[in-house]
């Protein structure tokens, strides 16, 4: 990714490059998952169970419900439709509830996954679907241009993300000690134990929360770089087959870039204002 991509000097720049980093952010997503449902994963079943459906029949489900992922991604991609992307919104957040509702420690994995259903959330507000016309949802539709308001609100919303996602995964290590965080960073030769991933568990922490309060430039790619680290490491873990939880969580790459692109437009548009202001008072 380019040095200047990264540096959008007009709105309408920000906003063509926030649109397609958002809509490749939540096509990953499903692609990822969808991918999982076609091959099928055991580990869906308990999400199922929940909901009192056997196991049986949870595994004709999951292939069907894997393609319908697949489909609206890539339609996503070719014509986004509002009510596509609402969808997609709610199942996100849908699958992410499914989580504690189905055992998993507290609530942890429900906002380790804000970069699943929070992506959704952004190309719906930026593509105007506050107050639309009931036929506007099905129909393609030309995004209003990007406001300071506007901005503003989808800056708060991606370093939320951002805050979240590392909190959660920080919890698995700080509180739940989870045998997976062990076993993915020994992949890599760390001498890893319930001490270790204690320390990043609250590093994460630590992390997630100094984005949320002060979301400067150097530790947004701080937490850029670590999640694609972090998450790679589902391959060194699990194998090759693994890659699709590596798109799956395309959330935790894609937000933060999200976000350095408004951090270095509103850089930007700042240092405009003040070179007019100080040719203003020469």
């Amino acid at each position: 990714m380019s040095d200047s991509f990264l540096k959008p000097t007009t709105v309408e720049q920000l906003q063509h490059r926030l649109h397609w980093v958002l809509r490749v952010t939540v096509a990953c997503c499903f692609i990822g998952h969808g991918a999982w449902g076609v091959i099928t994963k055991e580990g869906w079943l308990p999400f199922f169970r929940s909901q009192g459906i056997p196991d049986e029949i949870a595994w004709k489900l999951m292939p069907i419900i894997g393609a319908f992922d697949i489909i609206m991604a890539i339609l996503v991609l070719i014509k986004p439709r509002r009510i596509i992307i609402f969808w997609m919104l709610l199942w996100a957040l849908w699958t992410a509830i499914l989580r504690p509702i189905a055992g998993t420690p507290g609530t942890w994995e429900f906002w380790e996954r804000a970069g699943n259903y929070l992506p959704p959330l952004m190309l719906l507000i930026m593509g105007g679907a506050i107050a639309m016309r009931w036929k506007d949802w099905f129909s393609g539709y030309t995004e209003p241009t990007l406001n300071e308001d506007k901005i503003g609100v989808l800056h708060f919303i991606c370093r939320t993300t951002i805050a979240l996602l590392l909190i959660g995964h920080g919890g698995f290590g700080a509180f739940v000690e989870k045998e997976m965080i062990i076993n993915h960073f020994a992949s890599i030769g760390l001498p890893a134990d319930v001490g270790f991933i204690n320390v990043v568990g609250w590093f994460e922490i630590i992390l997630g929360i100094v984005v949320f309060i002060a979301p400067v430039l150097p530790v947004v790619w701080v937490a850029l770089v670590w999640k694609v680290f972090t998450e790679f490491l589902y391959i060194t873990d699990g194998g090759l087959i693994n890659i699709f939880e590596f798109i799956e969580r395309w959330g935790d790459y894609g937000v933060p870039v999200a976000l350095i692109l408004i951090i270095n437009y509103q850089a930007k548009q700042k240092a405009s204002g003040a070179a007019v202001e100080s040719q203003a008072a020469a």
